[in-house]
């Protein structure tokens, strides 16, 4: 049987997309081949070195200290610190080929230069691209990272990528061969449960978020909203940088009607589900090509969404029923969205939930890949 080596930022216990993602790969890559993976742990955890899976499936941890993730140049050191030594534990193993997932952008350069062999990288995001043109600092530094993830990615032998505006992104940039397109979905067994929640309705209209806490969300805007209606309720799930001080915000202003109880369990989020109105998520608008897995969640509830943001995800929210795509950061289109589902009192959507059982099922994605591990593999016999 063939070895894959899979290295990643993001494993389990770990409950994230990317992590989502990776496990749905290798379980239906651990099917065919022998599968080691080489993942970093939680920022600020710790876990055994080492845990079997599975008869196929064995994973190899690195924990990582609690660095600060909102500061750009300890970031991307501690980035590419964690990264180097995950390639060097992955060189312990043998393998036929390498297969890396790139939510921490480092993963791609260091990997396509330091490691040698047929590789395979799984493009989650086009990190570099969200970088301020507006600071002349991060301006040229993405310019400089942008050359260098070009010159990197023409020695895989071949790219995934999650939507079709990433695939845009590489043939605009002359990387034209051996591109396919996995979308991010979710996992049929979480689709099955989130399209057969009870939603109890109650006397209160509920406004719910649901994921990361951080920059690229201000949730800000979120909590002014809440601010100006104080007869409807917000929950804020989740963590992230930004968690302390938008906690604090809410108490400094005294904002009663939002509830932030922090990162809760599968189990919980449940129960948050089930007694919402609305779901509501956010990203800026430079994140034209980023896809937020929760919507592929919130689509599967099928109560109504109100998403602030552009491109790939706003696309999407068009395509749904009872479902908004609106400017984000902005505080009276938000509340108008939200007073105009209050007044509709929309019933959950049977359409929703069926185009993402038809369309965004992880494990018909990830089937893709093993049809390219197999031409990778026997390419050149």
């Amino acid at each position: 049987m063939k070895k894959i080596n899979f290295l990643t930022s993001h494993f389990l216990p770990e409950n994230t997309a990317a992590t989502n993602r990776v496990v749905t790969y290798v379980k239906e890559l651990s099917k065919h081949y022998k599968i080691n993976i080489f993942a970093l742990g939680e920022r600020g955890e710790k876990r055994a070195t080492f845990m079997k899976y599975g008869e196929n499936l064995e994973v190899y941890y690195i924990n990582q200290k609690n660095f600060d993730a909102k500061n750009f140049v300890k970031r991307a050191f501690f980035e590419m610190s964690y990264i180097y030594k995950l390639i060097s534990l992955s060189k312990t193993q043998k393998s036929d080929l390498t297969i890396a997932t790139a939510p921490y952008m480092f993963m791609i350069p260091l990997v396509a230069f330091l490691v040698r062999g047929k590789k395979i990288i799984d493009i989650r995001d086009l990190v570099w691209e969200y970088l301020n043109d507006k600071s002349l600092f991060q301006k040229v530094v993405k310019i400089i990272l942008r050359k260098i993830m070009l010159l990197s990615l023409k020695k895989y032998d071949f790219i995934l990528v999650t939507n079709e505006n990433e695939k845009k992104w590489l043939n605009c940039n002359k990387i034209v061969k051996n591109i396919c397109i996995i979308s991010n979905g979710i996992e049929r067994e979480k689709f099955e449960v989130l399209s057969n929640i009870p939603i109890k309705r109650s006397n209160r209209f509920t406004v719910t978020y649901i994921g990361n806490i951080g920059i690229a969300q201000n949730l800000k805007v979120l909590v002014e909203c809440a601010k100006e209606l104080p007869d409807i309720s917000f929950n804020i799930i989740g963590s992230g940088v930004e968690f302390e001080e938008l906690k604090n915000y809410i108490q400094k202003n005294d904002i009663k009607n939002v509830n932030m109880p922090g990162k809760k369990s599968w189990s919980e989020i449940l129960e948050y589900y089930e007694k919402s109105s609305v779901l509501y998520a956010q990203l800026d608008e430079k994140f034209v090509s980023a896809m937020p897995s929760k919507l592929y969640e919130y689509a599967s509830v099928g109560l109504p969404i109100i998403y602030g943001g552009v491109g790939v995800a706003a696309d999407f929210v068009k395509k749904l029923e009872n479902s908004f795509s609106i400017k984000p950061n902005d505080k009276e289109e938000l509340k108008r969205a939200i007073l105009f589902l209050k007044d509709k009192n929309f019933d959950i959507s049977y359409k929703n939930r069926d185009f993402i059982k038809n369309n965004f099922i992880r494990e018909e994605e990830a089937k893709k890949l093993t049809k390219i591990v197999d031409e990778v593999l026997n390419e050149g016999r």
